[in-house]
């Protein structure tokens, strides 16, 4: 301010001395005058908005990474499957990140499949590399066994198969997963709520793998239901562009974190305790279940016909998930050892036919009876003369967090999202991460 004053004394004083001097001279100073004030005026504003802002040492820290690795095709190595890719593309070698093919045309279902040494082999393109990343310039170019995946497309060989994995946005993944998780009937309060859901649910598998593997999620409902370009719509594309970053929070004492968003279709009535199910997830306030539904009626497995496996059935279908109850032999009884006060196992012992005895979690035993047999833990079991009958079910999933249909009825009846996830993760908070 003091050098703004000074120049303003300057200016009076010269304008004094031009009334007295001649046209000429008084043309010459007029000139040195303008370039002095107009630049110098540049100089002083200039100085004033931006010479005092301190230089950043470094780029502003990244709040979180978006992409999202999801393993497609199932959990097992496949031994080969069809791709188009309907962009020219790029193939890098996913170790070295240095390029093996920089541009390829599209191709028009191509089998992919191992060599007989250790490279790959994308229709009649030999590459020389057993772990590779395919790159499309345009988004939606991916089509896997006739599905349609946005992003890029890692393809691994492990031994003589393949583990194939899907690299995209968190929000592109989203718009592929809500009409996997949810009917288009339901509620645009239950799409958002949902999307919050699922993306905290992603995030905190990607914030919580070892560094060691190679994906985040599944395609299917041991993570979430992810059906690429075909789940999306309308409804879902609002969804997630309505809830861009949005996640659910808890206060650890210290700060805000996210935790594992669990959720399943129809809770019967009564969520239960993430410990009921996983014993060694962190006990966090918004999962310790407890919280009344009434709005899940309508499901269509809110309640479930009885259904019957011999001993034989029980006894294959355990040792198929765990081999080492072999030494049980054959199952001879199934002993519920702890429940909920709704009636869901949490605890069952296993009754072998040389008397030895083994205890399972009670999700443990219904998934490894299969998922959507026993529909979920809430049933009576009868003996029959050989083998049970799983009868009463109710509820259609785990139990733990949101119920779907619930949420559908809650938001039927005028809640919004954030109420909604506030309800079934009681002390939750809806927070915008991104």
């Amino acid at each position: 301010m003091t050098r703004r004053l000074a120049q303003l004394k300057v200016i009076h004083a010269v304008a004094r001395w031009l009334r007295r001097a001649g046209p000429v001279k008084s043309l010459i100073v007029a000139v040195a005058l303008v370039n002095v004030v107009f630049f110098g005026c540049i100089q002083w504003t200039e100085g004033t908005r931006w010479g005092q802002r301190p230089i950043e040492s470094k780029p502003p820290e990244t709040v979180v990474d978006r992409q999202i690795r999801v393993r497609l095709l199932g959990r097992q190595p496949r031994p080969n499957f069809d791709l188009t890719v309907t962009s020219p593309f790029a193939i890098t070698d996913t170790a070295t990140g240095k390029a093996i093919l920089p541009e390829n045309p599209a191709v028009d279902n191509a089998a992919v499949r191992p060599t007989s040494t250790q490279g790959l082999q994308i229709g009649t393109k030999t590459i020389p590399s057993a772990d590779i990343l395919i790159a499309p310039i345009r988004d939606a170019s991916l089509v896997i066994n006739g599905q349609t995946y946005r992003g890029q497309l890692r393809i691994l060989r492990q031994n003589d198969g393949l583990m194939v994995v899907n690299h995209l946005d968190m929000e592109a993944y989203l718009r592929g997963v809500l009409r996997g998780e949810i009917p288009r009937s339901f509620h645009a309060e239950s799409f958002k709520a949902q999307c919050v859901a699922a993306r905290t649910y992603a995030l905190y598998q990607k914030k919580n793998a070892p560094e060691s593997k190679l994906f985040d999620v599944y395609d299917d409902e041991g993570s979430q239901m992810y059906v690429g370009v075909r789940g999306e719509d309308a409804v879902a594309d609002r969804a997630v562009q309505s809830t861009v970053g949005e996640v659910c929070t808890w206060f650890n004492g210290q700060s805000s974190d996210i935790f594992c968003t669990y959720y399943s279709s129809a809770c019967g009535g009564l969520s239960q305790p993430v410990r009921n199910v996983k014993p060694n997830d962190p006990d966090v306030p918004p999962l310790r279940g407890g919280v009344a539904c009434n709005d899940c009626t309508n499901a269509k497995f809110y309640r479930w016909d009885p259904v019957k496996l011999t001993r034989a059935e029980i006894t294959k279908k355990l040792l198929a998930r765990y081999p080492s109850l072999k030494k049980l032999g054959t199952v001879t009884d199934l002993v519920p050892k702890q429940t909920t006060s709704d009636g869901r196992i949490v605890r069952l012992e296993i009754v072998g036919s040389g008397g030895t005895k083994e205890t399972l979690v009670g999700e443990d035993f219904r998934l490894a009876m299969g998922g959507r047999f026993l529909k979920s833990t809430n049933f009576k079991i009868e003996p029959t003369k050989d083998g049970f009958t799983f009868k009463n079910g109710r509820g259609f999933g785990h139990g733990m967090g949101l119920c779907q249909y619930g949420m559908d009825g809650k938001a039927k009846s005028g809640m919004d999202y954030k109420q909604i996830l506030q309800t079934y993760y009681p002390g939750a908070l809806v927070k915008k991460l991104y």
